[in-house]
């Protein structure tokens, strides 16, 4: 390989490196300069990951209302964010910190992304081939690669799968890594790289299971494709199967019996909470999600073991086939949340979307050299001009637009009312104070009190139970509630859910007593769910501060 052709298959990774700093850098500015970042990015989930590492980190153990003890997390991303608050940092400039620590993360993935890209262009082969320009049109031919990368990765509604606080922030990395580890050895889990390089990967594999455990499902996966692997050598397989296992199994069962030693369940009170009933037709589907499953793995699992040819849209189909393992987990990944969970969020389909820009931005530089091959008369430049506006103009239009509603303040303006109901709380209630809220995320965060969640997703063992047996009263009683915060919609200013929960949890009597102590009214535009009512569209909301009794009736 001469000097010439090595800065050729290098000279493409250099520009998807730079496209991704790019990104990446625009990203930093963005979280650090604009006031309402760390709303506008994060979902109100991301506050209880914020209000237990603050808890750990003080010294008052894994809970987030401050009472009782929760598991209601993904590990990883908990632990990495246990030491800004160990340093001091707290309130929004510790929230802007980590969102920084998702954006180098989320920026580390797209290098990954462009490195992937590099391997597939692989020097533009085809292009050198056929076209007597073929320096000049790959220069060409890359960078509207890069534009790509540029365009889809930038685009608000992309970083926020990534970049919201929660576990995602880091799980992104991971999978890119994973993608780039299966890319590398094009299918060949255990036939290619050393023994050091699957330790490696197991270990990253360790990582990922206790970055979102609904990683077990990659696991299984590419437990199949290994084991398809090793039926033509078992013996031989043993070693390079415990090399690629050991560690993520290691750490799965210590996961899992550390929940049940310090939590009383195996797993996450957040994953129980969320799920759906067991009913026949949820069988069916998760019978269809797994043969789709399999057909995926077992095609991609075939095309892997022949060579495939250098021919139009070839790198696509040979980053499909040597990846089926990663799409038949996304296929799995998605029916199960969609399935066998009640809530759908943006965040838990990160895996499916760093896929899919994988995919996107290999397949951009398939139609670009099929392009500019296609037109040997012509410029580079002239060649590419209407692939690239049919390309990128839907792109770039998809960037504009989501860029303008992140930038609309009605977009973000629950999560500033709640913000500030929070602050209010903790500068005008007793410090023993305790609340219950539905969204108690970002108002627990800022209230610096006691505020118990009441769907359950970071709450104790304890309170499902309770909200299971119908006792949920009982519960709150016992921990001294003296009032509910939440957003709702207004009726002659009042909120009729919260009071009708107070009547029917605590009795008339607890109803009776009920002060409506202050509101935060906002115009919000979006789609919201829970107390707030399933609807989307511009609507006029507030958040709710009830006590009762006279709690806390001290000046405003």
């Amino acid at each position: 390989m001469t000097a010439e052709s090595t800065a050729a298959r290098r000279r493409p990774f250099i520009v998807l490196l730079v496209a991704a700093a790019l990104v990446t850098l625009v990203w930093l500015v963005v979280v650090a300069v604009w006031r309402e970042a760390p709303f506008g990015l994060t979902f109100d989930d991301a506050f209880y990951y914020f209000g237990i590492a603050r808890n750990v980190a003080h010294g008052h153990g894994s809970t987030f209302d401050g009472i009782d003890p929760t598991n209601g997390y993904h590990p990883l991303w908990m632990l990495l964010s246990v030491p800004v608050y160990a340093l001091g940092m707290d309130g929004t400039p510790a929230v802007r910190v980590l969102l920084a620590v998702q954006v180098l993360c989320y920026g580390a993935a797209l290098a990954l992304v462009g490195w992937i890209a590099a391997q597939a262009i692989d020097g533009w082969p085809r292009l050198t081939a056929k076209r007597p320009d073929a320096t000049r049109a790959s220069a060409w031919c890359t960078g509207v690669v890069a534009l790509a990368l540029v365009v889809v990765a930038a685009d608000p509604f992309v970083v926020k799968v990534f970049v919201n606080g929660m576990e995602s922030g880091i799980v992104v990395l991971l999978d890119a890594a994973v993608l780039a580890v299966g890319a590398t050895w094009r299918g060949r889990l255990l036939g290619r790289g050393r023994a050091g390089a699957r330790w490696s990967t197991g270990l990253l594999l360790a990582a990922l299971v206790l970055a979102r455990t609904d990683s077990v499902f990659l696991l299984g996966v590419m437990g199949v494709w290994a084991l398809a692997e090793a039926r033509a050598r078992p013996r031989e397989s043993l070693l390079p199967l415990t090399q690629l296992f050991a560690l993520p199994a290691v750490a799965l069962v210590a996961y899992l019996v550390s929940n049940q030693v310090m939590f009383g369940l195996l797993v996450q009170i957040s994953g129980l909470t969320k799920k759906a009933p067991f009913t026949r037709d949820r069988l069916v589907w998760s019978v269809v999600a797994l043969v789709l499953a399999g057909l995926v793995g077992w095609w991609g699992y075939r095309r892997s073991r022949t060579k495939l040819p250098r021919s139009r849209f070839g790198r696509v189909r040979a980053f499909l086939a040597t990846t089926a393992w990663f799409a038949s987990f996304c296929i799995l990944q998605i029916a199960y949340y969609q399935v066998f969970q009640t809530q759908q969020w943006l965040w838990y389909y990160c895996s499916a979307a760093i896929y899919l820009v994988c995919l996107l931005v290999v397949g951009v530089a398939d139609f670009v050299e099929a392009a500019v091959i296609e037109a040997p008369a012509s410029s580079p430049a002239r060649a590419l001009i209407p692939v690239t506006a049919i390309l990128l103009l839907p792109l770039v239009a998809g960037l504009v637009y989501e860029a303008r509603l992140f930038a609309d303040p009605d977009g973000h303006s629950i999560a500033v009312a709640d913000r500030d109901a929070g602050t209010w709380i903790d500068r005008h209630l007793p410090r023993d104070a305790v609340l219950a809220s539905w969204d108690a995320g970002a108002i627990g965060y800022y209230a610096h009190r006691p505020v118990i969640n009441l769907d359950g997703v970071a709450n104790s063992y304890a309170y499902y139970q309770a909200s299971r047996n119908g006792t949920v009263g009982r519960f709150l009683t016992q921990r001294g509630i003296d009032g509910v915060v939440n957003l709702g919609t207004p009726v002659e200013g009042q909120d009729p859910e919260i009071v009708a929960f107070v009547r029917d949890e605590l009795g008339a009597g607890a109803a009776s007593r009920l002060v409506l102590r202050r509101a935060w009214p906002l115009t919000y535009t979006g789609t919201t769910t829970g107390a707030a009512g399933a609807r989307s569209g511009t609507r006029h909301l507030a958040v709710f501060l009830y006590l009762l009794g006279t709690a806390g009736t001290g000046p405003s």
